[in-house]
């Protein structure tokens, strides 16, 4: 009894382990192995695939830059035109030196210290204004006296005028040149020079009869400055000059 127990025992595991080795082999897929072919191919057409993406970006791309400029099409440029071309039209050189006679004609303004001479001239109005009249004063007689001849009075000071080069000369050629300036009635002149309006040389002091003065300007095509101080005593008449060489 107990062997057919056993025996049956037994028969039933092993169908249990039949069937449930049956279901698992069923379950279990099985890898396919492709040819060489089968894989280039597959390849391809992972490829197209990328390839109809990135076409398809590109295609989106284009039809959004295709928009953007559209919608920027109505800017009107014409002003920023009109600017443009006043702009070519400006002679820039000619700004340019208009700028340094003005620099050149501020400096002179400075030497002649307008400050200083107004404030002389109010203190001496303003002395004449608070003196105290003399009201109803008996006139003094005075004898007849033969009234001694005054001398006659020296031309008062002015600014020197150029002669040569003119200002704004453009035409001048280089080497050396005859500087000459107008007679100003001054005692001495101070001949200045150089090609910075900002830092000219003491090139010499002159006597009163000398209104020229030979200075080499040696290179062509180059702006230079000049300048001549008419003095006497400490009275000062400063007046400046430019001009250009020839290229």
């Amino acid at each position: 009894m107990k062997k057919r127990y056993i025996i049956g025992l037994v028969l039933c595991c092993l169908m249990i382990i039949h069937l449930v080795g049956c279901s698992k082999s069923e379950n279990t897929p099985t890898a396919t192995i492709k040819t060489p072919i089968q894989l280039v191919n597959d390849r391809v057409n992972n490829s197209d695939m990328i390839n109809t993406r990135q076409d398809q970006s590109l295609l989106d791309l284009s039809n959004r830059i295709t928009t953007e400029v559209g919608a920027v099409t109505h800017y009107d440029d014409a002003p920023i035109l009109a600017r443009i071309v006043a702009l070519e039209g400006l002679n820039l050189s000619a700004i340019s030196a208009q700028i340094t006679y003005l620099t050149l004609q501020l400096q002179d303004i400075a030497d002649d210290n307008l400050s200083a001479r107004l404030t002389a001239l109010e203190t001496k109005v303003n002395a004449h204004i608070t003196a105290t009249p003399t009201i109803n004063a008996t006139p003094t007689p005075t004898a007849n006296v033969t009234p001694t001849p005054t001398a006659t009075p020296i031309g008062a000071l002015s600014k020197p005028i150029a002669i040569y080069p003119a200002v704004g000369n453009t035409t001048v050629i280089n080497g050396s040149i005859l500087f000459q300036w107008t007679e100003c009635n001054a005692t001495v002149y101070e001949f200045w020079f150089g090609n910075n309006s900002n830092n000219l040389a003491l090139i010499d002091t002159l006597d009163s009869d000398v209104q020229s003065f030979l200075w080499p300007a040696p290179d062509s095509d180059t702006y230079y400055f000049w300048r001549i101080r008419a003095i006497v005593g400490t009275t000062v008449k400063s007046s400046s000059f430019w001009f250009k060489t020839s290229p």
